[in-house]
């Protein structure tokens, strides 16, 4: 081995095999690998698996390629940002406190007043909409509302709507039972 460029001659590395740092230079940069976080997705490799009789398990029946051109997926709508989020959902409740016929049944039982109530006492320490919209955006709940539930929110997310519409107006509106009985022109 002796002779031949780059090879170890008397214990040293010679050549282009020699270590990027000096002499001089005691310690060395440590290699780390990167910690997963919390958002990054999981990856996920759906196999087809032959079984007895014929049958595929682990594939997912996809839709025509030419209604899907993006290979036949159905791509996840975007969450609307929080600020978003929430001038719509209070957009929303204003229209159905104006107009009875398109409020939910359950929005007069007692148990969803109480719930509502309870949210906006936890929601009143925030004075402004920023902050409003990062309590939000931080919720468990937070998700997009498909069609069927777009009229019947949950008591967190009417709660939210109408502090929004509080912060935007400068005062606190009146309780939810009196809400129902004389909604905000």
């Amino acid at each position: 081995m002796a002779g031949v460029a780059g090879v170890a001659v008397g214990g040293t590395l010679t050549g282009r095999y020699r270590p990027l740092t000096g002499s001089t230079d005691s310690t060395a940069m440590p290699s780390l690998t990167r910690q997963s976080e919390a958002d990054d997705a999981p990856a996920m490799y759906v196999a087809p698996v032959e079984r007895f009789g014929g049958v595929t398990v682990g594939s997912a029946l996809r839709p025509p390629a030419d209604l899907l051109p993006s290979g036949g997926f159905l791509a996840p709508a975007p969450v609307p940002a929080p600020p978003r989020a929430l001038a719509l959902d209070a957009l929303r409740l204003l229209r159905q406190l104006r107009d009875p016929a398109r409020r939910p049944a359950r929005w007069s039982e007692p148990a969803f007043t109480r719930e509502i109530e309870l949210v906006r006492l936890h929601l009143e320490p925030l004075r402004s909409r920023k902050a409003l919209a990062t309590s939000f955006g931080r919720e468990a709940f937070h998700m997009t509302l498909d069609e069927p539930n777009r009229d019947d929110p949950g008591a967190v997310r009417v709660a939210y709507a109408l502090r929004w519409l509080e912060l935007g107006h400068g005062a606190k509106s009146q309780s939810w039972p009196a809400l129902l009985e004389s909604p905000p022109a």
